[in-house]
């Protein structure tokens, strides 16, 4: 049988991640918002506030700093060889963490002893899967908030600069116009236990009024200096397809690079530090799932699939 979760608890300097699109059978923060963090059990729930621009940043979203010097290109491709303990094609994995969700039943949670969710309603379920599996994650339906599982069992391993891989597939998006914009997050990188305090390095995007839902690289301190980012509004997510995004997140370096179905983007290359803005020193838990910041009517619905993280580029195939 094919193991979901494999960790291999290794002493590691960097870590790598990467998505790709595939086709299946059979679905920030308000930049300017106030964060508030309500228990749900062991979990934290992200309450955004009301709908408003980006006014916090300063004029670092363009693509200012691209290094593409020495030094910089990504490490080998983690997808061969050791398999990590998730046997066997469909979805063969060999990074220092994977999650298929292939081992879950139908409308149960994501292994508990691994994840902490932030709402009761996200499970696996087997209405599509990337990578040939028979499983993914479930968002179901979210107007606003946030939905997310969390783990902290690579952060001992993964160490201070590493990659990072998820699938996405976007059921359903927001169709009205915004009033200013949408603004949600797929993953991040939590400075501290609370995901609403301390410095968070996000994956996620926007809709505004041109309707098209674009990525951005996303860094909120909750504090000064405030919320930033670079984006890129010709990085478009088409729904109703998988798609296979890859970060990666150097802590001492100040940098951020993201990578969509193998591609990275030198648009949301972010090589700091820019701006007062300085990464922090250590993560404490990694996030994955899928928050709105603004409210919308159409609500987004979501499944996510597998997760990896490494210390060398993981791959997408």
């Amino acid at each position: 049988m094919r193991r979901t979760v494999s960790i291999r608890m290794l002493v590691l300097t960097a870590t790598a991640c990467a998505c790709q699109s595939s086709n299946s059978s059979g679905p920030g923060q308000s930049s300017s918002g106030t964060d508030a963090a309500t228990p749900d059990g062991n979990a934290i729930v992200d309450l955004p506030s009301a709908p408003s621009a980006e006014t916090n940043s300063p004029a670092i979203d363009a693509p200012s700093v691209i290094d593409q010097g020495p030094g910089n290109e990504p490490a080998p491709d983690a997808s061969g060889g050791d398999t990590g303990g998730a046997v066997g094609a469909p979805g063969a994995c060999g990074a220092l963490f994977c999650e298929s969700f292939e081992d879950v039943a139908d409308g149960a949670p994501p292994n508990p002893a691994i994840w902490t969710r932030t709402s009761m309603d996200i499970v696996v379920d087997s209405t599509r899967a990337a990578r040939g599996g028979k499983k993914s994650l479930y968002i179901p339906p979210l107007t606003a908030g946030a939905k997310y599982i969390r783990e902290n069992k690579t952060i001992a391993a993964m160490g201070q600069s590493f990659y990072g891989r998820v699938y996405l597939w976007i059921e359903q998006q927001p169709k009205e116009k915004p009033g200013s914009l949408y603004h949600w997050t797929l993953l991040s990188a939590d400075e501290l236990v609370d995901f609403n305090a301390g410095k968070v390095l996000r994956l996620g995007g926007h809709i505004e009024g041109a309707g098209t839902n674009w990525v951005r690289f996303n860094f909120q301190t909750h504090g000064n200096p405030g919320e930033t980012g670079l984006s890129d509004p010709q990085l478009i997510l088409t729904p109703q397809k998988w798609c296979c995004f890859e970060f990666y997140y150097s802590l001492p370096d100040n940098e951020a690079r993201i990578w969509l179905d193998g591609v990275e983007d030198p648009k949301l290359h972010w090589k700091g530090p820019m701006g007062g803005y300085v990464f922090p020193t250590a993560v404490t838990w990694m996030t994955f799932g899928w928050a709105e910041y603004q409210a919308a009517k159409t609500p987004w619905e979501i499944w996510i699939d597998e997760i990896a993280i490494d210390t060398k580029k993981i791959g997408c195939d």
